[in-house]
């Protein structure tokens, strides 16, 4: 007869056996179906009419208040050429106005439905002399760093007393700017807005303000 034993079972065998006994894992609840219900035709077209009219509204906004332009012409060279396109500031015009040294495109006192860009020189207020090419506000002289050759022309000089309401602008390229030289001082009202960007050409991209001018410290008589 066989002899029966019982197996013996050392500290770790028993670890081994406590350790790999299948833990039973709760059941989970499946997760909520979190899927949209699709929309009824009506409300579809709701919302496509309103982001329609969303669109529509920025577009306009930005028409009436920001507005783009091409420069024609070779007035304002050497700070604008043929082909420029910039971004010009309404809203500015309806709160203040521009200041000096501001490009700005107005309605052409010449022809109808023409606009021009000039820059702003003289203020309203203000007593502008030019002799010899060489501009004076109120006796004072005006320092122009953009500007490449001035005008010496007898018919480029001249002297304008503007009203409250006025404005002197020239063309940066004075011997070549249909400009305040020929039709005198500009009602406020003709400014269309002030060119704020320049975003074409790409390589020509810029944020456009006026430029700090440097006053003779003591007035002088042309």
């Amino acid at each position: 007869m066989d002899d029966l034993t019982t197996p013996e079972y050392h500290d770790d065998d028993l670890d081994y056996l406590w350790d790999t006994q299948p833990t039973e894992i709760p059941p989970q609840e499946p997760a909520p179906d979190l899927k949209r219900p699709p929309l009824p035709i009506g409300q579809w077209l709701k919302e496509a009419v309103q982001l329609v009219l969303i669109v529509v509204l920025v577009r306009v906004g930005m028409d009436t208040f920001l507005p783009r332009y091409v420069v024609d012409g070779a007035s304002m060279e050497p700070t604008f050429y043929t082909s420029d396109r910039v971004i010009v500031d309404r809203l500015t015009m309806l709160l203040s106005g521009p200041a000096r040294g501001d490009v700005i495109v107005l309605d052409s006192p010449r022809t109808r439905d023409e606009l021009l860009i000039k820059r702003v020189i003289g203020l309203p207020g203000e007593h502008i002399v030019i002799r010899e090419g060489r501009v004076y506000v109120d006796g004072v002289e005006l320092e122009e760093s953009y500007v490449k050759e001035y005008c010496t022309y007898s018919s480029c000089d001249g002297e304008w007393q503007l009203a409250s309401d006025e404005y002197f602008v020239l063309g940066d390229n004075r011997s070549h700017s249909l400009d305040s030289h020929s039709f005198g001082p500009v009602k406020a009202s003709t400014i269309v807005g002030i060119a704020r960007v320049r975003y074409w050409p790409p390589t020509k991209a810029d944020v456009l303000s006026a430029p700090d001018y440097v006053e003779t410290p003591t007035p002088v008589t042309p």
